[in-house]
């Protein structure tokens, strides 16, 4: 008896050696990981801030749009942070403090006056001018790690009473026990019994909190016993605060896609589009209720059983003297208000955040775009987009109406640069929300007549005395390829002129004359500076290249229109500002860079071709829209199978394409179905005017329908840029209409004659 009583008591202290230096071990194994706990906080990409200022060319509409953006709520009284109330004069707002690259923005309140299309006064809280206030940027997406997107908060960003209203909810002993409830446990175990299943489990905050970082969710009595172990172990070796803010932002609160919804910021953000320390005691209630169980009481899907829980909340956290029974009365009556969609930061600028990412990836890896905590500050304007897709919706419903999009399978890309840094202010990949194909980095398609500027200047860069009055043969032409084949190309409306001025080529997109121009000039040369210019024309080098066969991206047509459009200086298109880390350390910041695309002389003179076209060739419904003195250009490729439109102020340049993705037959047209969407872009941003600026080598002349020089007292007489080789006309001088007239040169450009 005595040697088996022995045995067991070595096996015992054996085994409780064991046990205990197993809880050496895990307690050292979990104190190292939570010290180490952190969270798959991807980069955050932000849109351009809001920054006004006195003179600044915005109204109470473009700001009041924007503050909706960022989730400013509208008051009737004296705003808080991150509210508005508007005025007779104008608008006060709390704004949201961000840390910018370049200084820190403070939460403040300021006071907003409006004169006419721009901002007339600015002041602070106590009616003091201000030189200039930046709201915090609208965040376009965050690039987030094992499908999770998180919110990351310290308790000091919570509501006041939020903890408190927490406890009182999930764990009213979590300040008193050591990780585990005793009553708790029990009060669990005999509702399982009554039961007859493991229906509850009793757990506290800090239970939860280890279930969700190290444990599965099954319910098991072993896993629950590992979970009360780890709970102790937790609780003796830290801080009730610090276990606290691991939980906030561990808890799992609800599920879109495949996305989890971790944590309470990311929750409010989320559900209601506001940082946490802005939501109401409701809301709060409603996110605390969450907790038991996101799918089940999901606000979305039933929104009867969220409010049935909200309540019992507010009843719970009134009984035990969190909050008074008439907030918790007045807050049960009020709706959920959360919004019909979630108000992510994902999905709603998904073509902008494609082309971010890939500019990204030629500098980061996706470890870090998701790991590292960046903050990527971007170029994409929210006017320019809310304009790009409205013009969008009316460009869809009117090709809807007219037959031409019976099915709802048009697609369209569009994007609008700024012109002299090459950023692009806005994008739209296909026509809806949806991710999937990217139609304006990836539909290559042919360009059909937005050649056509380019072929003038490289017309212009051969011949050096052409100008817009030069005179360009509009007849039928016959080709022979060397293969035998005619090619006989035809204008779209199928008229002749006989012969049109250089300008009317560009502005009324005239295919004969183009073919004609040139062959006059040299085909081979031609061809061979579209090439420098990026168009592509292929090994054969087919004649058909002049009217637009080549296949281009708009993205593609964007960069050379731009480098077209700035006097020949071609600047690479960009969306990505400045990358900034955790710290606030700017990682990059591109320089600005510049290239020379084409001569300034040839890009200025076809730049005045596209502002004829503006104001009354194939772009004039876009060039009338407006006051401003505007430049566009339209193009449409056999059988209408691709739209295309090309329009641009003193500043911007819009691109929009309009076609099938099965390249079918489709009747479409540049002026009617690409037209509207790059118009209507522009209603939302201060215009201005194409620049009046000459290069070295051109000065402003008079030119009179034939192309001839005139004296401006002329009739129907109009300005144009020509080469300062030219003389200028003797006063008075309206043109004899023949080669006698000025130096007859006018005659010797006429091409193909």
């Amino acid at each position: 008896m005595n040697r088996w009583w022995h045995l067991f008591l070595k096996l015992s202290l054996t085994l409780l050696v064991a046990v205990g230096l197993g809880l050496v071990y895990l307690n050292a194994h979990l104190t190292r990981q939570f010290e180490s706990l952190s969270w798959a906080v991807g980069a955050k990409i932000f849109a351009r801030p809001l920054e006004l200022y006195e003179g600044a060319p915005f109204t109470l509409d473009q700001v009041r749009f924007e503050l909706d953006l960022l989730n400013y709520q509208n008051v009737q009284g004296r705003p808080g942070q991150g509210q508005y109330q508007l005025d007779d004069q104008g608008i006060r707002v709390g704004i949201r403090g961000h840390a910018f690259p370049d200084g820190i923005e403070p939460d403040r309140f300021v006071r907003i006056d409006f004169a006419p299309r721009q901002v007339s006064a600015l002041t602070d809280g106590k009616a003091q001018p201000l030189d200039i206030i930046r709201f915090e940027p609208l965040v376009l997406a965050q690039l987030s790690g094992a499908h999770a997107d998180r919110e990351i908060i310290r308790l000091n960003d919570l509501p006041p009473r939020f903890v408190d209203l927490l406890i009182a909810v999930e764990d009213r002993g979590f300040y008193d026990h050591a990780g585990i409830s005793v009553t708790g446990i029990l009060r669990a175990a005999l509702n399982n019994v009554l039961a007859g299943r493991f229906a509850q489990g009793g757990s506290t905050l800090t239970q939860q909190l280890v279930k969700n970082l190290y444990l599965t969710r099954e319910r098991t009595l072993s896993r629950k016993a590992l979970e009360a172990i780890y709970a102790i172990l937790i609780d003796a070796g830290f801080a009730k605060e610090r276990i606290l803010e691991a939980y906030v932002n561990e808890v799992f609160l609800g599920q879109w896609g495949n996305r989890a919804i971790h944590g309470f910021g990311t929750a409010s953000q989320f559900y209601f589009g506001r940082p946490i320390n802005e939501l109401s005691l409701s809301q709060q209630a409603l996110l605390i209720g969450l907790i038991k169980g996101p799918s089940a009481l999901n606000p979305r899907r039933f929104p009867e059983r969220a409010i049935e829980r909200r309540n019992l909340v507010l009843t719970l956290a009134a009984s035990q003297g969190v909050i008074t029974q008439t907030a918790a009365e007045a807050a049960s009556k009020r709706s959920l208000s959360v919004p019909n969609s979630p108000a992510d930061r994902i999905g709603r600028f998904p073509g902008y955040v494609s082309v971010v990412r890939r500019e990204l990836t030629n500098d980061y890896t996706s470890k870090q775009l998701t790991m590292a905590g960046l903050k990527i500050y971007t170029a994409l304007d929210p006017q320019v987009h809310r304009g790009l897709v409205e013009g969008r919706k009316q460009s869809l419903a009117r090709l809807r109406d007219i037959g031409l999009d019976a099915t709802a399978e048009v697609q369209l890309g569009a994007l609008v640069v700024d012109i002299p840094t090459g950023e692009i202010q806005a994008v739209l990949a296909g026509r809806d929300h949806r991710i999937g194909f990217h139609r304006v980095l990836d539909a290559r398609r042919q360009i059909g007549s937005l050649v056509k500027p380019f072929v003038v200047a490289a017309a212009i860069e051969q011949d050096t005395d052409l100008h817009a009055g030069s005179l360009v043969r509009d007849e039928a032409v016959s080709i022979l390829d060397d293969q035998g084949a005619v090619w006989a190309p035809k204008n779209y409306d199928r008229t002749e002129q006989g012969v049109v001025r250089l300008e009317t080529v560009v502005a009324n997109s005239i295919n004969q004359a183009t073919v004609h121009l040139a062959f006059g000039v040299g085909l081979d040369p031609i061809l061979e500076r579209l090439q420098t210019y990026g168009i592509p024309v292929g090994p054969t080098k087919p004649p058909a290249t002049v009217l637009g066969v080549s296949e281009m991206s708009p993205y593609q047509v964007a960069s050379r229109y731009q480098g077209l459009l700035n006097q020949g200086h071609l600047a690479p298109l960009k969306a990505v500002r400045t990358v900034v880390d955790e710290t606030g350390r700017t990682l990059s910041k591109r320089p600005f860079q510049s290239s020379r695309l084409m001569t300034a002389r040839a890009a200025v003179q076809v730049d005045h071709m596209m502002r004829v076209g503006a104001k009354v060739g194939t772009g004039r419904a876009f060039g009338t829209r407006y006051t401003e003195v505007m430049a566009s250009k339209t193009g449409t490729t056999d059988d209408g199978r691709d739209a295309w439109f090309v329009g641009a102020d003193g500043r911007r340049l819009g691109v929009a394409w309009v076609g099938f993705d099965d390249n079918r037959k489709a009747g479409l047209v540049g002026a009617v179905a690409a037209l509207p969407v790059i118009t209507d872009a522009f209603q939302y941003v201060q215009r201005s005017n194409r620049s009046s600026t000459l290069p070295d080598g051109l000065r402003y002349s008079w030119i009179n329908q034939s192309g001839q020089i005139v004296d401006q007292s002329c009739e129907g007489a109009e300005k144009r840029p020509l080469p300062i080789d030219y003389p200028e006309a003797r006063a008075g001088d309206c043109g004899a209409g023949d080669s006698d007239s000025q130096d007859g040169r006018w005659l010797k450009n006429w091409f193909g004659g």
